[in-house]
């Protein structure tokens, strides 16, 4: 959890189901963008899962969501060729 003097501002969820680690639900505040909030989230999140064994992360970005595609880059991700399938379990 990342925290500025007044408030919660960044959280991660992550863990390591025995063959990959997976990073979900990285955010940060709007107000707080920027101020590497994400960065030092990610560099918590990575240790803990390398820390249990973990060969490899991954983790799903929106193929239109360009910024964050590029804000994992930056931090060493790459793009996998893979294909992501999903069923819907309820209607929305």
């Amino acid at each position: 959890m990342g925290r500025n003097k007044n408030a919660i501002v960044a959280t991660v969820m992550g863990g390591y189901e025995g063959h990959r680690g997976w990073i979900n639900y990285l955010a940060v505040a709007p107000y707080e963008r920027r101020q590497g909030y994400g960065q030092k989230m990610m560099a918590a999140v990575e240790a803990l899962i390398e820390k249990r064994g973990c060969p490899k992360i991954n983790l799903q970005v929106r193929a239109r969501n360009e910024g964050v595609i590029e804000f994992y880059k930056a931090l060493g991700y790459r793009v996998d060729d893979v294909i992501g399938l999903a069923k819907r379990l309820e209607v929305d």
